[in-house]
């Protein structure tokens, strides 16, 4: 998941670029390059597949379309992201929920708390829900090129924590301009500590946290599960995201390019999608060899988590979308 492929001066010169549009002149001017902002790790799993997408892009299109990546957050984090397409800084940008939530709330129906257990009910909502979503996103001045699942959150921590009652003695990161966390926290007592994602490790070193949520692959991608020592069996939500560009951006290319840039992001994002689960298998058996201890949730512990997932959806369903669209959304949990 480490291994880097990209050289330590190709890293430097994206984290030191002060102008992302600007053409290196040895640039084709006849390449249109769309700078591309993402959480993910130079030379991890999600980086690798981003690649693949670009390198397809620029074949389909003769080279005449590619994106440029601005990896392992050198760009910011999503909120910041968010603002620099809006400002015409960056042309788009790989975001998961919070990215998301900057853009236009309804889309957070695919990450209603305690409702969707499977990827399967999620991509059945998603197909049903996402071109009303999507337009309201345009709306908005974005577009979205592809959605992605994150992954299956699980709780991290160096205690066990079994029931909702055990955070209470924990330091639990909670990420900056997140709605649906705050709102956990108004049901459940524990220690929150709000942090951009750059700033988790750090955090988890300095042991000013000492618990996340978060996917396994995510986890073992950014060095998190190092510093955490116990992870729940029972994932507590699926995290959604995807690829989004700057609608303004999108309709400066011509038509063909349009075409294949939809295409070849829901080709790719499609592939990590249906890899999801397997993805996080590999991740969980990484983190096991390495010591991980699994906290194995009773019958009880089940209940107590669904329950307060139910009270959370309560709470933050009205900021999130119409009651229609939440009820639409939150019956594809129940088949």
């Amino acid at each position: 998941m480490r291994r880097l492929a990209p050289t330590l001066t190709f890293v430097l010169a994206l984290a030191l670029s002060v102008v992302p549009h600007a053409p290196s002149h040895a640039q084709d001017t006849t390449t249109r390059t769309l700078s591309f902002a993402t959480l993910a790790p130079p030379g991890s799993l999600i980086m690798r597949g981003l690649e693949a997408w670009n390198r397809e892009l620029r074949r389909r299109t003769t080279q005449g379309l590619q994106l440029r990546f601005y990896g392992g957050g050198v760009q910011g984090d999503e909120p910041e992201v968010i603002r620099k397409i809006r400002g015409g800084r960056l042309d788009a940008g790989g975001v998961t929920s919070t990215g998301l939530a900057q853009i236009h709330r309804p889309a957070l129906v695919f990450q209603l708390p305690g409702t969707f257990r499977t990827y399967e009910q999620i991509e059945r909502a998603r197909e049903a829900l996402a071109p009303e979503v999507e337009q309201g996103m345009i709306g908005q001045g974005f577009r979205m090129m592809a959605w992605a699942d994150v992954g299956q959150a699980r709780l991290f921590s160096t205690r066990e924590i079994h029931a909702p009652s055990d955070l209470a003695a924990c330091r639990f990161w909670v990420r900056n301009d997140d709605i649906i966390l705050p709102a956990l926290f108004q049901e459940v007592r524990t220690t929150t500590v709000p942090l951009s994602v750059p700033e988790v490790l750090g955090a988890l070193q300095t042991r000013r946290i000492d618990t996340f949520l978060a996917p396994p692959a995510v986890a073992t991608a950014l060095q998190w599960g190092a510093h955490a020592t116990h992870m729940s069996d029972m994932p507590l939500a699926i995290l959604v995201g995807g690829s989004v560009i700057s609608e303004r951006v999108f309709q400066t290319l011509s038509a063909e390019q349009q075409q294949i840039l939809l295409e070849t992001a829901r080709q790719f994002h499609g592939l990590a999608r249906r890899n999801a689960e397997r993805s996080e298998r590999e991740a969980i058996d990484a983190l096991v060899s390495h010591g991980m201890r699994v906290v194995n949730a009773t019958p009880a512990d089940i209940a107590a988590w669904r329950s307060l997932g139910a009270r959370v959806r309560a709470r933050v369903a009205s900021q999130i979308a119409s009651p229609d669209l939440i009820a639409r959304a939150a019956a594809f949990g129940e088949r």
